[in-house]
């Protein structure tokens, strides 16, 4: 049976239509609009008027691809930055009126929850680190070797709640005092957050963050789940590309092969926890995942 799951993030609305066969998800189609839900979210702990039409433009985008297959099985959910505000109970009741979708909010432990459902489809090891690096916040699901326990926490960093805290002028360059002062703060994050041993060999990646690395270090046309899927990346050409964006105008920045121009405000940011994460967790190599919490949604609805 096929079957619809959208997620309201912070930065971008996913939608993925799949069905299950034999225990594997055999995806149909996949499409992403960038909503910016979570733009002013961190300052004002409400959602604007702006971001909600967008985020209802993009369901109703979606709703129109969902109904040329017929599917009734539907899944909508919101993430960090519906989770963060006073007033989602408004998108609620608009997404309803508008839309005829019922939106449920999950906490952050049920979103991580969700990773390592879709994650774990593709997965096997007998220790492992999946981290997922959203707008809003970011999860971190880990399992040590022998143990059956599997750890979940999520945090409130992300790349479009750290651009609107540390950064005032997007257009500009970024100088090396703006990383330093964001490297500081979310290291010091990790450090009060986290507790997780060395010694976890694997660390797996999701999210925008994390694919757009990989595919910039591809130098893609187009993103390519493919290409994307089990791609390593390692901490120096990480930081190496981290140091060219942030040098580079929002404009130029947007014109770097493999980078969703949508998402070029907020990808230093993105990749400064990438690069504080590694190295808080002493692992200097990742393993990119294209499965995340939308396999999870088709998995668990």
């Amino acid at each position: 049976m096929k079957k619809a799951v959208i997620e309201i993030g912070t930065n971008s609305t996913r939608m993925l239509i799949a069905e299950m066969k034999d225990d594997e998800i055999n995806v149909i189609k996949k499409d992403l609009i960038t909503t910016r839900m979570g733009e002013g979210v961190d300052s004002t702990q409400n959602l604007n008027e702006k971001s909600m039409k967008r985020g209802l433009e993009a369901l109703k985008e979606f709703k129109s691809e969902i109904d040329e297959y017929n599917i009734k099985t539907i899944k909508l959910v919101g993430t960090s930055a519906l989770r963060d505000v006073k007033n989602s109970q408004e998108f609620i009741d608009q997404v309803r009126s508008q839309i005829g979708y019922n939106l449920e909010i999950i906490s952050g432990e049920k979103e991580a929850e969700l990773i390592f459902k879709g994650v774990t489809q593709d997965l096997d090891f007998n220790d492992y680190i999946i981290i997922d690096i959203g707008g809003g916040s970011t999860e971190f699901i880990w399992k040590k070797r022998d143990e059956e326990e599997v750890n979940i926490k999520s945090i409130d960093i992300g790349a479009v709640r750290l651009t609107e805290r540390f950064i005032d002028d997007k257009n500009n360059s970024l100088g090396r005092n703006i990383v330093d002062d964001i490297s500081t703060y979310v290291n010091e994050t990790l450090n009060e957050e986290i507790d997780i041993l060395p010694g976890i060999n694997n660390l797996i990646g999701v999210g925008g963050t994390i694919t757009t690395m990989a595919s910039i270090m591809l130098k893609l046309d187009e993103y390519n789940p493919e290409s994307i899927h089990n791609y390593i990346l390692k901490y120096s050409d990480v930081n190496k590309v981290m140091h060219i964006l942030r040098k580079l105008t929002l404009k130029r920045r947007e014109k770097v092969k493999g980078l969703n121009p949508d998402r070029a405000d907020i990808i230093v940011p993105g990749i400064i926890i990438l690069l504080e994460t590694m190295k808080n967790l002493r692992n200097l190599k990742l393993r990119v995942s294209d499965y995340d919490i939308l396999h999870g949604l088709i998995v668990e609805s």
